[in-house]
């Protein structure tokens, strides 16, 4: 008796290539050609482990605005690979949730505060976040230049803005509870690095920071 013949998803087919070829252009393709965005964040939450990475692959690279909460959402998956893979599409698509001309003016932000440049970037930040209020990059690069320049309270509100736009964006979670630090709000910090873990669990520097603040708040209750 013969085995029945196992037929193998396109999807894991064209991942298999890829993994193969390194040829993203090449996925994308055969991707598109057979899977809507919503088609393959359906796999991402419901697939087996190959079919959940290749689904966080592709809506890196063919995901919307849509696409953002359930790579969020992916960040804490049981798989490591999956999360690997997801987290580097979600903060792609972060960063391109916006017209091509607000997104070429981010990238000009994120240099400048990349090299320290906090005061120079605050203008165009500032600008960016007027003209594209949705974007919640935006807000967080508004935020890392009122942050840079020894402001908590206006990057804490940044911060939120931010996290209004996308409570997935563990980062956001994780600088406002530096903020709320320096205030002296210990309970309310305790909760937002929680949330940064709850969401991505690989963030080992929140978890270090979690600990040094409960056992600060230990020591302070003594």
């Amino acid at each position: 008796m013969t085995s029945p013949l196992v037929r193998t998803p396109r999807l894991a087919t064209a991942y298999r290539r890829l993994l193969n070829t390194s040829d993203a252009p090449q996925y994308a393709a055969e991707v598109n050609e057979h899977y809507s965005p919503a088609t393959l964040a359906r796999l991402l939450r419901q697939g087996d482990v190959e079919l959940r990475r290749a689904s966080a692959m592709a809506l890196g690279l063919l995901g919307n605005s849509r696409s953002i909460e359930p790579l969020g959402r992916a960040l804490c998956d049981a798989d490591r690979g999956v999360r690997l893979v997801a987290d580097d599409s979600f903060r792609g698509l972060l960063l391109r949730d916006a017209s091509p001309t607000h997104h070429q003016q981010l990238l000009k932000v994120m240099h400048l505060t990349d090299g320290g440049e906090y005061a120079a970037a605050l203008a165009p930040a500032m600008i960016l976040a007027g003209q594209a209020p949705q974007y919640a990059e935006a807000h967080f690069q508004l935020a890392c230049c009122w942050q840079g320049l020894d402001n908590p309270t206006k990057a804490a509100q940044a911060y939120t803005a931010c996290l209004w736009r996308c409570r997935y964006h563990y980062g956001a979670w994780q600088a406002l509870a530096r903020c709320q630090m320096l205030a002296g709000e210990y309970p309310q910090a305790i909760r937002s690095l929680q949330r940064c873990l709850d969401i991505s669990p690989d963030t080992e520097n929140a978890r270090v920071q979690l600990r040094s603040l409960r056992r600060h708040m230990r020591r302070s209750d003594a």
